[in-house]
């Protein structure tokens, strides 16, 4: 029994000290010249993102001299510092395995969740050694468990050599591809240079109608690494009529080229008036003033001299008063009836009327014949069919004058009354 024993523990010994003298030597990769991609005119095409890496008993063999696992996880870690920071979920899946990195065939090394940079890379970083069967199809299996709940888009990148891979792995990315449909695109990159992994591995990314089969060799620089992460990921933002807001965000998808426009793809409103700039006749009118079809303060006609105030009412030159009265100058009357029709073509219009005096006289005098001004403008156009529950009156007195009260023609200026269209 001693003898077998001691013949066998010198067999097992003898295998392990071939096995180390065998061993590939395990050299760093060069370094990666990173492009990251600038999103740009592009927008995410994809909410959950999948890796699926190859760690089997072949991913520790060598190619043009570094380890394939090695290779394989420099590629996740590649597209992890190309990759724009996306709202996606991102999870990875690996398969084989040695023993000191998992006893499961199949493990899910980061589970699904927001794209962090730092969460990929340390799941990357879990698989440290190949080992293992090539189980493929299990690992197909978990992703489908895992995603059978997402109603989002979903692209799964495949790392693997594509060697000495057990049946039903075709059928398993088929079932995958039968639940999500035209939502899941398959890519996959080849380690090596296999010819029957490559074959199987097209294959699989052909299975979903919108994958691609790429090489690790063809995605070593960051040129190239950048339009693969731009085919996962990206595609081009639609903007339909060109004004820089994406189709899918674009409230109006039909401005006029050339036509500045909002974070909402429509139009400017720049004075709020809910006329665009490209109609509006007056473009700053005070915010909160109801305006016309032209966005100009109501009431006002084309025939109307009026002067818009910043306080945001309407000023007529020719609506004045005999001095030291209440009654209306002859020339008033045209501009009456103009602000009349004006309001008779928007009957959503109130009016506000202002009564203002000239400087001369006792204050208390002014603000009472002020206001009796304001009144008969009210009566006048309530003579002509205006309804007098639109109309309120105001009388200020001598207190905002518009010109020098030491001329007789400033005196006849602010001897006035202004109008203030209200809601």
């Amino acid at each position: 029994m001693m003898k077998f024993t001691v013949r066998h523990l010198f067999v097992s010994l003898l295998a392990a000290a071939f096995i180390s003298a065998c061993a590939t030597p395990r050299h760093p990769l060069p370094d990666f010249d990173a492009h990251p991609v600038d999103p740009g005119t592009y927008e995410r095409k994809t909410e959950h993102l999948v890796f699926v890496l190859d760690a089997s008993s072949s991913m520790a063999e060598a190619h043009r001299g570094y380890l394939k696992l090695d290779v394989a996880r420099g590629v996740i870690n590649n597209f992890n510092h190309t990759m724009p920071d996306l709202d996606v979920d991102v999870a990875l899946h690996s398969f084989g395995h040695a023993p000191s990195v998992s006893t499961a065939s199949s493990a899910i090394m980061l589970p699904a969740q927001p794209y962090s940079r730092d969460a990929l890379s340390s799941a990357v970083e879990k698989v440290t050694e190949a080992g293992g069967i090539s189980p493929l199809a299990r690992a197909l299996d978990d992703a489908r468990t895992a995603l059978e709940p997402e109603k989002g888009r979903i692209a799964m990148v495949i790392i693997s050599d594509g060697k000495d891979m057990k049946t039903g792995t075709r059928a398993a990315a088929e079932a995958l591809a039968a639940d999500h449909g035209d939502r899941l695109c398959i890519y996959t990159v080849q380690v090596g240079d296999s010819a029957e992994g490559a074959d199987l591995l097209d294959r699989l990314a052909r299975i979903s109608g919108c994958g691609e089969g790429v090489t690790a060799q063809g995605l070593e620089s960051g040129a190239a690494m950048n339009a693969f992460v731009h085919k996962v990921l990206l595609t081009v933002r639609s903007d339909s009529d060109g004004d820089g807001v994406a189709d899918a965000i674009d409230r109006c998808p039909d401005t006029p080229r050339g036509i500045g426009v909002d974070a909402d793809g429509c139009p400017l409103d720049s004075d709020k008036d809910g006329v665009l700039d490209t109609t509006d006749a007056c473009p700053d009118t005070p915010v909160g003033t109801p305006v016309d079809a032209q966005g100009c303060p109501m009431p006002r006609a084309e025939a109307t001299p009026g002067e818009l105030t910043a306080a945001g009412t309407w000023r007529y030159e020719d609506i004045q008063f005999e001095n030291n009265k209440a009654v209306l100058k002859a020339s008033a009357y045209p501009i009456l009836n103009e602000i009349t029709a004006a309001m008779q073509a928007h009957p959503e219009l109130n009016v506000e009327i202002h009564g203002h005096t000239d400087g001369s006289g006792a204050r208390a005098y002014n603000l009472d014949l002020s206001r009796k001004r304001a009144a008969s403008v009210k009566a006048y156009l309530e003579s002509r069919g205006i309804d007098a529950a639109r109309m309120s009156t105001k009388g200020f007195g001598p207190d905002r004058p518009i010109d020098s009260n030491a001329t007789q023609e400033g005196r006849a200026r602010n001897r006035r009354v202004e109008f203030k269209p209200i809601q």
